[in-house]
């Protein structure tokens, strides 16, 4: 199994410019959890309170290995 390293993206617009903040997680899972979780909802409502409803929040897998898993040898008999 392959896992890759995955950015939690939130996106808005400020005085015309796009802005994206990003923070990277070691796999999709845990980016998923982290929005599941509502862990960003504070910092998400707060630019929302500031700038308006045009901002977005998403995961992006990348195409960076994070994990690579290979079976085990088996065992010599």
């Amino acid at each position: 199994m392959i896992e890759y390293f995955t950015v939690l993206i939130l996106s808005y617009t400020l005085h015309g410019y796009n802005i994206d903040t990003i923070v990277m997680f070691e796999s999709e899972k845990h980016c998923s959890s982290a929005m599941q979780s509502r862990t960003f909802d504070n910092f998400y409502d707060h630019i929302y309170d500031l700038y308006g409803n045009d901002i977005m929040m998403t995961c992006h897998v990348t195409d960076e290995v994070s994990k690579l898993i290979r079976p085990k040898p088996r065992p010599e008999q």
